[in-house]
């Protein structure tokens, strides 16, 4: 008999019990490295962001290793013992957020107020 599953669902003990070990991967310097899970076990996956210890750039969360995928041969494994942020990652991650364009109680540029176009 299957009971009810214990874990909250999206946490990355939830995906790590479904697929088993996981992968982050950076597609700009094309490494990536396996997905420690200290101190991540609770926290919700969707919400989560992560980013490349060598470039900065935006790494991805992937759940088969790149280099078993057609296309991702050329990837290296790249295990770092204590992986530090790169400045650009602080910088984009501490950076106050960039607001849009301000309208002031106007329509946006490009767009028709009336339906006749």
């Amino acid at each position: 008999m299957v009971g009810p599953w214990p874990h909250r669902p999206f946490t990355f003990r939830a995906l790590s019990k479904v697929y088993g070990q996981m992968w982050l991967r950076c597609d700009v310097c094309r490494r990536y490295a396996r997905m420690k899970l200290a101190g991540l076990n609770d926290v919700d996956s969707r919400t989560k962001t992560f980013s490349c210890s060598r470039c900065g750039g935006e790494a991805y969360f992937c759940v088969v290793e790149p280099i078993t995928e057609r296309g991702m041969e050329d990837y290296r494994l790249d295990e770092i013992e204590k992986p530090a942020r790169h400045p650009e990652a602080v910088r984009r991650l501490t950076a106050p957020p960039r607001r849009p364009a301000s309208s002031r109680g106007r329509e946006l540029p490009g767009r028709k107020t009336d339906g006749r176009r």
